[in-house]
């Protein structure tokens, strides 16, 4: 799974990027091998005045075509972030379970396959 971390209107320390990227590949373990690519984008949208303004926005593509968004806006960059990752997590979690029970569903069933009479005894 690749992290990308993108800013706008917004200053992060030093290392900013590889935390937050880090913290992505931490949260999204579990899942790594359904994700083909995380983006996460940072937003300030009214600069130093303050107030909720600071926005995570999550976009999850999974391995198999999906993608997932999921934005979060909060006066804290941390609590935005840890909010968003939190429900992206969720939610890659329900579609990648819905996406399986979807192609078991497809699978033709055993007894037709092979057209089996009820034999008489």
């Amino acid at each position: 799974m690749n992290v990308t971390v993108e800013t706008h209107h917004l200053s992060l320390p030093r290392h900013g990027n590889q935390s937050i990227a880090k913290r992505a590949q931490t949260v999204f373990s579990r899942l790594s091998s359904r994700l083909s690519h995380l983006n996460v984008t940072l937003k300030d949208v009214n600069g130093p005045r303050g107030g909720k303004d600071k926005i995570c926005i999550v976009r999850a593509q999974l391995a198999d075509g999906g993608q997932i968004l999921v934005v979060d806006r909060s006066t804290r960059l941390r609590n935005a972030v840890g909010g968003c990752f939190k429900r992206a997590k969720l939610l890659v979690s329900k579609e990648v379970k819905r996406r399986q029970r979807q192609r078991l569903r497809q699978r033709p069933d055993s007894l037709d396959e092979f057209d089996l009479q009820p034999s008489a005894i």
